[in-house]
């Protein structure tokens, strides 16, 4: 002990032991085990998502770390769950380390910087909104009078005292003074009409928000055609029946409801012959209404991004990906940069501002989510790149419902579409492409074994009908089938990626795999479901896939007439996918 120059001893104070009180203990096992600062953020840390580590949680009850339920979970039941009851012999340890709890989530967007923090994500996806506005007048050239420097500038998150709705001013006040009138607005109630006599607060009324007779038949559609394709995989119909109820009462998301209603209408209604990336200068009037209702959405936005409440809420979240389904419809075949691709961007970075994700307890927040996802994978899919996604499900298989079951088949589709992006296969070895592959192919297996029996088909003729290349297979409720065709849609993905070092038996085994799948898509979607919208856009991309393993050139004749069916009823993608898997097929020969 050190002595003062007196010779007495000088006291300390006392210090815990290192082996007590200097080691956090809430931290993920990762950062624990390397010993630096965790953030504890769920489902991974800032730090693990840097480095690219796993990032787990011990439980309360130490379970291994693919038990462990998030926050969202329910919990615990003490009877058996769904999936234990359709497959009652089975061993207990089965499935509980499955590959699909354990894939790496790939920050796909770059570093964490380059994510917008919590507070400007909804600013950074208004500019995205400001300059695809300025761009739909050019590629339609509407003649709408915008001010366009305006336009491009959102409003200063420092104001002291943001503006209410403008649709929710007095009637005296200037509501147009920062998109302008178009010449030949579309009927609407002025806003005496509109202004409701209380508010919940500054952008949202305790009244329903009066609808024209033409906005009504746009919210008609919206409800029997729109929704349901954005509820094709959520029983509880959250853009079906709870967003139309919410739009009533906040004018942003009344106004995407109808964009996305009038675009929609607008695509149904393009002639067979006459292609969006036509020279014509004829423009279908429903692109002016769609086109209008964006604008006015924008005009919502801007008014109203400053209230922070607004900028946390379900509303904007629903707003958003209305927005994205919007530019879906919009889209012309080409992705990459395109206004569909940054809006899933922006879109995502809402999102991770909210924390929301695939099993997070709001079912609004989590049907968008899950809508997102299926619409990212497709562009993702088509552009070669990965999912932007960096969450990863913490629920087993066996606690997943049949409808859960049916979104999990989304999420490991989206890995499936990782695996063949550009940036897999040049990052990654052969060997480390095999392993990738057969843990891929273990994820989809464990899947399909645990179904139950509405995943099987109610109706399968031995033989197809004269008329026909592939016998139906109908397969009930359409969520099942869609799943199914999602299942085999990752199954050929996988298949047609994976590198083989098994010599000819390993690609005869491979072979027959893709046959089959391309068998049970072509029957799914040659059933009368195939003949509705919400089914048709899963089918198409499904028999899409089916082309790229179809090697037999009757079963390639069978695929594109099929498809062509097919996007005649869906009106989406456009009818580019015919030529491309002609151009791949040629390229095979």
């Amino acid at each position: 002990m050190p002595v003062t120059s007196s010779g007495a001893s000088k006291s300390r104070k006392p210090r815990p032991s290192r082996a007590r009180g200097l080691r956090t203990t809430t931290g993920c096992l990762t950062c624990r085990s390397r010993r630096i600062k965790c953030d504890e953020q769920r489902p991974r840390c800032a730090t693990c998502i840097k480095s690219d580590r796993e990032c787990r949680y011990a439980s309360s009850t130490n379970a291994p770390v693919s038990t462990v339920i998030n926050e969202s979970t329910p919990p615990a039941q003490a009877s058996a769950s769904p999936a234990l009851a359709r497959k009652s012999i089975r061993s207990d340890t089965q499935f509980t380390n499955s590959p699909e709890l354990q894939f790496d989530s790939p920050f796909t967007t770059g570093s964490v910087a380059s994510i917008p923090s919590p507070n400007s994500a909804p600013y950074e996806w208004y500019d995205l909104l400001a300059e695809d506005a300025i761009q739909n007048v050019a590629k339609y050239n509407l003649n709408l009078d915008v001010d366009k420097p305006r336009l491009s500038q959102r409003e200063s998150p420092e104001r002291e005292e943001p503006a209410l709705d403008p649709q929710l001013r007095s009637p005296d006040q200037d509501t147009n003074t920062q998109l302008g009138s178009p010449p030949n607005q579309i009927s609407s109630p002025n806003d005496s009409q509109r202004l409701p006599p209380i508010l919940l607060d500054q952008w949202n009324s305790v009244e329903n928000i009066p609808l024209t007779e033409d906005e009504l038949v746009l919210f008609q559609h919206y409800l029997a055609v729109v929704g349901p394709i954005l509820d094709l995989c959520d029983p509880t119909g959250q853009f079906s029946r709870v967003v139309p109820r919410l739009a009533v009462h906040n004018l942003g998301l009344l106004k995407s409801l109808l964009a996305v209603a009038a675009r929609h209408l607008a695509a149904l209604n393009q002639p067979s012959s006459v292609q969006p990336t036509s020279d014509s200068n004829i423009v279908n009037p429903l692109i002016n209404v769609a086109t209008q209702y964006y604008y006015e959405t924008l005009h919502y936005l801007s008014q109203n991004l400053n209230q922070g409440s607004y900028s946390k809420s379900r509303e904007i979240i629903a707003t958003a990906l209305l927005i994205s389904t919007y530019e879906m419809f919009d889209a012309e075949g080409q992705y990459n940069n395109g206004a569909w691709e940054r809006h899933l961007r922006g879109f995502f970075w809402i999102q991770r501002s909210q924390n929301n994700n695939g099993e997070c307890k709001d079912p609004l927040r989590r049907a968008a989510w899950w809508a997102w996802l299926r619409q990212d994978s497709w562009v993702a899919f088509r552009e070669g790149r990965r999912v932007l996604t960096i969450w990863r499900p913490l629920r087993r298989l066996d606690d997943l419902t049949p409808d859960e079951l049916c979104l999990r088949i989304i999420y490991i589709c989206g890995r499936c579409i990782d695996f063949a992006s550009t940036e897999s296969v040049k990052k990654y070895d052969v060997d480390t492409r095999i392993d990738q592959g057969k843990k891929l192919t273990q994820a989809m297996n464990d899947w399909y074994n645990i179904l139950g029996s509405s995943f099987q088909p109610i109706y399968r003729p031995a033989l197809p009908a004269s008329d026909s290349f592939f016998s139906p297979i109908w397969i009930h409720p359409p969520s099942h089938a869609a799943a199914i065709q999602t299942y085999h849609f990752s199954r050929i993905i996988v298949a047609i990626n994976e590198p083989s070092l098994g010599g000819m038996d390993d690609m005869r085994h491979r072979q027959r795999l893709l046959d089959d799948s391309v068998e049970t898509i072509c029957g799914i979607a040659s059933t009368h479901q195939g003949k509705e919208i919400p089914s048709a856009m899963i089918n198409v991309r499904a028999l899409y896939a089916a082309g790229l393993a179809a090697r037999d050139p009757v079963k390639q004749a069978g695929v594109l007439h099929l498809l062509e069916e097919t996007l005649e009823v869906a009106k989406f993608p456009l009818k580019s996918l015919l030529q491309d898997l002609t151009t791949h097929w040629h390229a095979q020969q």
